[in-house]
């Protein structure tokens, strides 16, 4: 009887253990190519960007090999190739998921002595999706590719001894471009120039000048609104978008949400009631955000 019982026991630990096994099976998902994709800018103490892509080269040569693309204007784009330059469908396909394939640096804007450039890195999965169209992989390789190409970026950057004006990030970026278009189509010029001075304000290590900016080109959309909709400005911005969202145009938590950012911004970049002095982190934010609140008012309430 004692061996039954056992043999019972062992059947109902072996099921258990099936069990187990089956519930911490990985969760596969196919994500999107902008995800992965991993970007940031950087200001480089140079005025010829031709010494920049020498300075790149030379890191990178201490590596595995890579293969420069054509060059197009001030850029420098490679690609890793692996032991053979022509077998990079294999190279890709035996490559290891979250491995840094790809690196661009492209020059986007010149300041009187040196370069900002902005760089961008994708994982090896990137090109399993788009050219192998692969398209199970786990949440641990994608996080992998992730911080490896952050991790490769900043030692790039850092060999040529470029500062960090735009956080490298594993999350897509705001399209920045596209909403200052949309700005501008509505005839919104001064907010984005306000935009632009805040960015260099930014590279200028100007925080608070950045964060006021951010927050006068938030003031001039609600003066704007307010025009827009008729309505009589009142004592503060805070009643203005309280008496936007009595017209209907708002709902009130949404009033809520933006009333709380603009008073944080106000505390931090013009009262200067923030428990610390704005840092390139609390600057990129308050732009980041302003960006956002400028897009919702321009696709809502166009």
């Amino acid at each position: 009887m004692k061996i039954i019982s056992d043999n019972t026991k062992n059947i109902r630990n072996d099921h258990q253990l099936e069990v187990m096994s089956k519930q911490i099976k990985p969760n596969y998902i196919t994500p999107n190519l902008e995800s992965i994709t991993v970007r940031g800018k950087y200001l480089i103490k140079e005025t010829n960007f031709n010494v920049v892509r020498q300075k790149v080269m030379e890191i990178l040569g201490r590596g595995h090999r890579w293969k420069t693309h054509p060059i197009h204007g001030e850029s420098i784009t490679v690609v890793s190739m692996g032991a053979r330059a022509n077998e990079w469908t294999k190279h890709v396909k035996e490559n290891r998921s979250g491995a840094p394939i790809y690196f661009s640096v492209v020059a986007v804007e010149r300041l009187r002595d040196s370069i900002i450039v902005e760089v961008e890195c994708r994982p090896t999965l990137w090109f399993k999706i788009a050219t192998l169209k692969e398209s199970n992989f786990t949440e641990n390789e994608i996080q992998e590719g992730l911080l490896e190409c952050r991790s490769f970026v900043k030692q790039v950057m850092s060999g040529v001894r470029g500062k960090e004006v735009e956080p490298v990030s594993v999350y897509p970026i705001i399209q920045r471009t596209e909403i200052k278009s949309r700005l501008l189509n509505l005839g919104l010029r001064r907010i984005v120039t306000l935009l632009d001075k805040a960015e260099k304000h930014i590279v200028q290590n100007n925080f608070t000048d950045s964060l006021k900016s951010s927050r006068t080109a938030f003031e001039k959309m609600i003066d704007w609104q307010m025009k827009k909709r008729g309505l009589e400005k009142t004592n503060n911005y805070k009643n203005d978008l309280a008496r936007i969202e009595s017209k209907g145009y708002l709902d009130s938590e949404t009033t809520k949400l933006i009333q709380t950012y603009y008073r944080c911004l106000s505390n931090i970049a013009v009262h200067e009631k923030g428990e610390v002095e704005p840092g390139i982190y609390e600057a990129q934010m308050g732009y980041g955000i302003t960006l956002i609140m400028l897009d919702y008012f321009a696709n809502k309430l166009p």
